[in-house]
Parts: C-alpha cells; sequence; structure tokens
C-alpha cells in the first residue's frame, strides 16, 4: 500500500515513462550536476523558458546525487512561496534519478508569469526539463493522475495551501474510472484523526452522476480544508481527477453528462449548493442538463 502519496507528483524513478519528448530547461556543465542546498538554490528557469507551460506537463529534475534526507522543492522565482510541493527521502531512490513533478493549470500559470528553480537541501542536479502534456486537464483540477485503487488501498494527499480560495457551497469532485464490484472512498479533512466527509450523515452535500463524485463543501469544512489539507482514502476504483468547483462558474465540468439541457429537467440550489425544492425570495443556481446560471426568484 502507498502511504502519503505527495499530491501532484505521479512519478519518482530512475527512468521516466512518458512519451512526450522532454525539453531540456537547463543542463550542467559537469555531469557531477550542481549542488543544492537551504543556502545554494539551483538554476533560475525563467518566466520566458516557461512559456508553453500548460496543465498536465511534467517538470523532471534529474538527480546525479544526494544525502540520505535529501529534500527536492520547485520554489517560484520570485520566492514568494513553493511552486510544487516538497519530494522528501529521495536517498531511498538508485542514482542517478528523475523526480517528475506534475503541474495543475494554475501552477503551469504561476511559472509562466514568475519562473522557477530548485531548492531544497542534499542534492546534486544535472539537468531540468519540461515534458509537455498529451491530455487535457480541467482548468478546475487540482489534482490529476490515474491512481490504480482497484486492489489495493492507496491515499491521495492535498496540502492546505491546494484549498487556500476554497469556501462554502464550492464542491469537491473526484473523476473515477474502472469502477469494481466493492468500492469504497474515503475522504478525510485534516488526515488521520480529521473530519471524515459521508454520505451517510450528509445525503444532501453528497451527489453522484456518471463517474463524477462530488461533495459540497460547508463553511467548516473549507475553514478545515484551509487550516489541515485533505487525505482521500479509495480502494475498488480509480482516481483520475480531483477539482475545486465553484457553481456559477464554467460547472459543466461537475455536470459531465451530454443529455439535450432543453428537456433536461431543472433544479434549484442555494449559494451553499443545497438542492431547494420550492425556491422563492432570493438568489439561486439553476441548473438544467448542462446549462447553469445564476436566477433571482
Amino acid at each position: 500500500m502507498i502511504k502519503n502519496l505527495l499530491a501532484l507528483i505521479l512519478l519518482i524513478s530512475s527512468v521516466a515513462s512518458v512519451c512526450a519528448t522532454p525539453v531540456v530547461l537547463w543542463q550542467s556543465d559537469s555531469p557531477e550536476g550542481v549542488s543544492v542546498s537551504w543556502v545554494a538554490a539551483g538554476p533560475t528557469i525563467s518566466a520566458e523558458q516557461c512559456a508553453d507551460f500548460t496543465g498536465g506537463g511534467k517538470i523532471e529534475v534529474s538527480v546525479a546525487s544526494c544525502n540520505s534526507g535529501a529534500v527536492v522543492i520547485l520554489t517560484k522565482g520570485d520566492w514568494s512561496s513553493d511552486l510544487c510541493p516538497a519530494v522528501n527521502n529521495i536517498g531511498d531512490l538508485t542514482m542517478p534519478a528523475t523526480v517528475t513533478f506534475s503541474l495543475t493549470p494554475a501552477q503551469a500559470k504561476s511559472a509562466r508569469e514568475l519562473g522557477f528553480f530548485p531548492f531544497g537541501n542534499g542534492y546534486n542536479i544535472s539537468r531540468i526539463s519540461y515534458v509537455p502534456s498529451e491530455t487535457e486537464v480541467d482548468p478546475d483540477a487540482i489534482w490529476f493522475g490515474s491512481e490504480d485503487c482497484r486492489n489495493d488501498w492507496k491515499n491521495i494527499d492535498l496540502p492546505a495551501s491546494f484549498f487556500a480560495d476554497a469556501k462554502a457551497g464550492d464542491k469537491l469532485v473526484f473523476v473515477t474510472s474502472d469502477r469494481g464490484p466493492e468500492v469504497i472512498m474515503q475522504p478525510i479533512i485534516g488526515n488521520w484523526g480529521g473530519i471524515v466527509l459521508n454520505s451517510v450523515d450528509n445525503p444532501e452535500l453528497f451527489t453522484t452522476e456518471g463517474d463524477l463524485i462530488s461533495i459540497t463543501l460547508t463553511d467548516q469544512w473549507a475553514d478545515k480544508l484551509k487550516e489541515k489539507g485533505f487525505v482521500l482514502q479509495a480502494y475498488g476504483v480509480v482516481i483520475n481527477e480531483i477539482r475545486l468547483v465553484t457553481p456559477g462558474g464554467d460547472t459543466t465540468s461537475i455536470i459531465g453528462i451530454g443529455a439535450d439541457s432543453n428537456n433536461a429537467p431543472v433544479e434549484y440550489f442555494n449559494l451553499n449548493g443545497l438542492r431547494v425544492e420550492n425556491p422563492s425570495n432570493g438568489i439561486f443556481i439553476r441548473r438544467q442538463g448542462d446549462k447553469v446560471t445564476k436566477v433571482v426568484l
């Protein structure tokens, strides 16, 4: 069982398993590479070099050697914050190794605007490359990949920073596939010992439409996500994407169905995302098929 899977880091191996051709952003003049430590960051990759970055693309950091407790981080070019979560314990890998960071649309945008550089401690890098995306990633995605949980329990961890803009009424949407006869998905806010989200206690906040499972956030849940982050335990299913979606925006990704909108039933929700049977005297979200609008009744 894979524990503590870092969000958005889909591969850490000595051989990169990708089909697209990597674009070399930086190459060391020496096979020993350049040392990276808390007092000496790696080479800066400019915003201009990141101009073609898109969600789904991958940054590959080739590690020539490292200490046992080495930590690899990608930091935004203005030093404001990390671009991607840290990868710890790369000393357990066989050197040379490649650490791959997969980018969400928001991370790709930050790289295009600010550039980035490797940071952390205790390793030498020989090359930094970018692998273009071969698939389209939803703009609201905060995690994507293909976590195969069909035959084993696996965890997907998302740090609190991914939920900085979360608010009541937003939806956590899980895109799944290849469901087996027994599917268990256990979302937990704040990791182990945190708030367990389940449809038994809160049926009105959970919806399932085809391969999409969504959870409408309450004020408490949104606040705790900002503070504690999130972990998804799953079994018997493949998790392909996790989105944080604000209803009333581009919500066609939530609906995900091809029904004729003109003939589909009309549903109303309040601004907290709760279904309303007989809406009146207020502002509501109107949904019919794949069309979502804000209305005043």
